[in-house]
């Protein structure tokens, strides 16, 4: 289903002949559009307020492609006086809609076309074509919207917070290892050791030990030299540790 050709002749669109025009429609019938644009472009220049001028400009701003231009310049011949100029201004508006991808545009413009030309097959034919084109294009403007509105994460939502609360967890375990790290450590005490020429500390003697020598002293020399050598035997004996 192909969009129906544009009218593209406009002979009779004048009142007074114009050489430029005619030079411009002639170019434009032989595929030389951008000659014939430089044409029209004189025309409109001495002629800015005639529809036709505009009409035919923007047959050529169409075929090169160049759309938004060419509404603007079927919009200008919209105001025309003729009923037939205004129906085929409309329609090649359509058309300029229809190839820039405006189809709501598009079915507007045919629309009000019909109204100056009920008969005229070719408006509704693209008027058809411009409908359906119009639904396709809302079709796959709702797919997309419903695909940016969809989550990016499949995750489920009750899943996130355990993985947080791990994170969480390993986070303050290496906070509690630092600050571990950070404490004093308890250092084991030192142990006296005897300073130099210190003689090493004898064991304790016993109070009545003491007292059996002092005893002895009063009974005889005999047994003062017994204790005496007991003293001795204690003194020799290693220290014993009491710490």
């Amino acid at each position: 289903m192909n969009l129906a050709l544009m009218m593209i002749l406009g002979f009779d669109l004048l009142r007074s002949p114009n050489r430029a025009i005619e030079q411009g429609n002639t170019k434009l019938k032989g595929g030389q559009a951008e000659e014939a644009l430089k044409d029209y472009d004189r025309a409109v220049q001495v002629l800015p307020a005639e529809p036709g001028a505009h009409f035919n400009r923007g047959n050529a701003l169409h075929a090169l492609g160049r759309y938004d231009e060419a509404t603007r310049e079927f919009l200008k011949a919209t105001e025309a006086k003729s009923t037939a100029m205004r129906a085929g201004a409309f329609y090649n508006l359509g058309n300029s809609f229809f190839k820039g991808d405006k189809y709501e545009d598009a079915v507007a413009a045919y629309k009000r076309a019909l109204t100056f030309d009920p008969g005229d097959t070719r408006a509704k034919w693209n008027l058809e074509l411009a409908l359906k084109k119009k639904k396709e294009q809302e079709e796959k403007e709702k797919q997309q919207q419903d695909q940016k509105d969809q989550p990016k994460d499949d995750k489920k939502p009750d899943q996130q917070p355990d993985k947080k609360q791990q994170q969480d967890q390993k986070q303050d375990q290496k906070q509690d290892q630092q600050q571990n790290d950070k404490q004093p450590q308890p250092q084991p005490q030192p142990q006296p050791q005897p300073q130099p020429g210190e003689q090493p500390r004898p064991e304790k003697t016993d109070l009545k030990e003491i007292e059996a020598i002092l005893d002895s002293l009063e009974r005889s020399p005999k047994d003062l030299e017994q204790a005496r050598a007991r003293l001795r035997a204690v003194r020799r004996a290693p220290p014993v540790k009491d710490w």
